[in-house]
């Protein structure tokens, strides 16, 4: 079990149109774990480690670090963004450019002290120039969802002005990604391909095919050597050819919910492993905007319908686990939630039924139905190629069906899910997941803010808005009592109903490096730069060859 003590911030909000980020200072200590930094200069060999990063069925180079069709790789590996916070372990202080951040002024004032050592690939060095530069430039393009002011160099590093307090973006403003100045001058960020990227990261870029984006080692590279000479970064059309590429050890690393999870490993017990990293929260979303899902009670027996346990189950088990009715992990956030809330919601089928009365729906023979006579009725919307996803929902819909609801998997592909989703034309949503990060204010704010672009259920309460400012100003010593009551709407109004946490399955193999993070020693999530490119990073430099 991971407490979190002392943090700062949540599931992050896009800094730039190129950072992708999940939701969310706090201490200051070095990242744990996973090797340590040695001095700069050299390049390692051994075998290429290969990555399955890519899902696109072919790959149009993209290394420009403000767009969001930047091919992971670009993030940690050539460019270096200035610190993160371990969202695998205990949401300790990651250093990269930043060696240490200082807050004054309530929270409006941000010191960024940087590593001195910091140099371009071309052997220029790194400085608070740069950092300033790259602040400056994403305002000038309105690339910067901050409420920045201004930026100026220090001594040590960069001070940051923010027009209110910053503390819940203390995540966000670590990812920005760091450009150098004279390179991105007068640079178009909305037209730049940047296909011969120059960056601060242990990487430069090799050869890039239609399936392929190859990353060499930087043998000056000013943090450390080198560990892996080459990563290849690869494309997989799908899941099951996937799987098979695991089990044949062509692939190293690799994030996807491939059939029989647990087969990949009892294949190769020895070398191959998995480690759910429980990072986000997948919630049963009903549309408010549409009959009778406004009504609280309506919402509680929906929620009291559910087996948990069994939807975990009914794909790759072991992988999602069920979460508190606050939505937040009991296993990760047990200080923060109120004791009588940390267990998730038990399925209890007459409790469900008696809250469906309070609505005026009544059982009629097998039938759940309304005032009108009319059976409920609901449709749960789904991505039908996600093979996972139609497991968990059919699941969810069988239970349901149970209780004389008529429920139906409503599976679409990816762009139809993601144009009903924005035109609110569904009845309930089963596959958005809400990210996890120090402190639960973009966790919430994305649920449920009203100006939230995911607040696809239609949630507008003055209560929540109300907890939601606080929460959001709230330094890192008052985050814990700031968030009691938006944990309590959770749990009485239920405007979303708490699920799974979603375990991301990542798979790797200890045939060719060693070295990698587990749960036993959480250094860094186990990530190709998806999510941060420090987690990248470190992971690269923690590995070994293996003997």
């Amino acid at each position: 079990m991971r407490g979190r003590e002392g943090l700062t911030v949540t599931k992050s909000k896009r800094i730039a149109s190129g950072v992708v980020s999940a939701v969310l200072a706090a201490s200051l200590a070095a990242c744990s774990g996973g090797g340590a930094d040695g001095g700069a200069g050299g390049a390692g060999g051994g075998a290429p480690l290969t990555v399955a990063a890519y899902s696109q069925p072919t790959l149009q180079p993209n290394f420009n670090p403000f767009s969001p069709n930047a091919l992971r790789g670009t993030m940690g590996l050539i460019y270096e963004q200035l610190y993160d916070f371990n969202t695998a372990g205990t949401f300790e202080f990651m250093p990269s450019l930043a060696t240490e951040i200082a807050w004054a002024d309530a929270g409006k004032t941000l010191d960024i002290t940087l590593d001195t050592r910091a140099k371009w690939a071309d052997g220029s060095p790194l400085t608070g120039d740069d950092v300033v530069f790259t602040f400056e430039y994403m305002k000038q393009h309105e690339l910067l969802a901050l409420p920045l002011t201004e930026a100026t160099k220090t001594a040590d590093g960069v001070r940051l002005r923010f027009s209110e307090p910053a503390y819940a973006i203390v995540q966000d403003i670590g990812r920005t990604a760091i450009v150098p100045a004279k390179i991105w001058q007068g640079k178009d960020p909305d037209k730049e391909l940047n296909t011969s990227p120059v960056g601060s990261g242990p990487y430069k870029l090799g050869r890039v095919t239609g399936q392929q984006a190859s990353f060499e080692a930087r043998k000056d590279y000013w943090k450390q050597q080198v560990p892996v000479g080459q990563i290849n970064y690869i494309t997989t059309s799908s899941t099951s050819l996937l799987a098979q590429q695991l089990v044949r050890h062509e692939v190293d690393l690799a994030y996807a919910g491939i059939p029989d999870i647990q087969q990949f490993v009892a294949k190769d017990p020895d070398n191959n492993h998995l480690w759910p990293v429980h990072a986000s929260m997948k919630p049963l979303l009903l549309n408010h905007k549409r009959e009778p899902f406004q009504d609280v009670h309506v919402r509680k027996g929906f929620a009291l319908a559910l087996n948990r346990e069994q939807i975990a189950n009914a794909y790759n088990p072991g992988v999602y686990a069920p979460v508190s009715a606050t939505g937040l992990y009991q296993e990760d956030w047990n200080d923060w939630i109120p004791e009588a809330d940390r267990a998730p919601l038990a399925q209890d089928q007459q409790a469900a039924l008696a809250e469906f009365a309070k609505a005026g729906y009544h059982k009629n023979g097998d039938q759940l139905v309304g005032p009108d006579g009319k059976q409920l009725t609901l449709g749960v919307l789904t991505v039908s190629t996600f093979a996972d996803g139609m497991a968990y929902t059919q699941e969810l819909v069988s239970q349901l069906n149970q209780i004389g609801i008529k429920a139906t998997v409503e599976g679409v592909p990816p762009t139809a899910y993601t144009t009903r989703e924005g035109k609110g034309d569904f009845d309930a949503i089963y596959g958005d997941a809400f990210t996890y990060g120090a402190n639960p204010y973009n966790f919430y704010s994305s649920m449920l803010a009203p100006d939230s672009k995911h607040n696809f259920v239609g949630w507008d309460d003055p209560a929540t808005n109300k907890a939601l400012a606080t929460l959001a100003k709230a330094s890192p010593e008052e985050q814990k009592e700031a968030t009691l009551p938006l944990e309590k709407i959770m749990v009485d109004q239920v405007p979303v109903i708490p699920l799974l946490v979603k375990g991301t399955p990542y798979m790797y193999s200890t045939e060719n490096w060693t070295g990698w993070p587990s749960e036993e020693d959480p250094y860094t999530t186990p990530d190709p730069g998806a999510i941060s490119g420090v987690f990248a990073a470190k992971l690269v430099l923690s590995l070994k060859p293996a003997v």
